[in-house]
């Protein structure tokens, strides 16, 4: 599996090459600590990449961890969080729509979840899927609502868009983040 993953594979997107959850972003990484500096590492096989942890101080890698475990649960409900990273890739797709196609290519996940809008809207996928709409409210600015989706494409493959990116935490509710979470559709088996 290692000879399969390509050269030019993007910056800050840790992951495992038998990813069965692909999250994307196009945001750059604005978590980075000048302490501690971010370092790319080979994606793994089988086990949580190290970039998973980085000790960022927005809590962009707590909130990732977080989302994951809870994304996996219904499949591995006694999974800790080593072992739902390790079958999990985030792809910072940038402005470069290829980088997402390479990641589907090689990982060939069960689900994907965008985190914004421009990633989801640069996948080419939107017309692929019939979403169900999903709203969380602002806990701070009465009125304002961030939507979110889940959708199966044909092939089985759960795409989701959330309502509102992991670096922006403190603009919604962790129990509205996980009702969100917690209501994707079950992924079915590959062929």
């Amino acid at each position: 599996m290692a000879e399969r993953i390509p050269a030019d594979w993007p910056p800050y997107s840790p992951g495992s090459v038998n990813a069965w959850l692909l999250l994307v972003t196009t945001k750059p990484p604005a978590w980075q600590d000048d302490l501690v500096l971010w370092q790319d590492h080979p994606l793994t096989i089988g086990e949580a990449n190290e970039g998973f942890f980085y000790p960022d101080p927005l809590g962009f890698w707590a909130e990732i961890r977080k989302w994951t475990v809870e994304l996996l649960k219904p499949h591995a409900s006694n999974w800790g969080v080593n072992e739902a990273l390790s079958v999990t890739t985030l792809v910072h797709q940038g402005d470069e729509p290829t980088r997402l196609h390479k990641a589907v290519d090689l990982c060939r996940p069960r689900t994907i979840l965008f985190f914004d809008e421009p990633a989801w809207e640069r996948s080419g996928l939107s017309g692929s899927v019939r979403p169900a709409p999903h709203y969380i409210h602002d806990p701070h600015r009465e009125g304002q609502v961030y939507e979110g989706f889940w959708a199966v494409a044909e092939d089985g493959v759960v795409i989701g868009k959330s309502p509102q990116h992991p670096t922006m935490h403190n603009l919604y509710r962790d129990d509205d983040m996980l009702a969100y979470l917690r209501s994707a559709p079950a992924a079915t088996a590959t062929d």
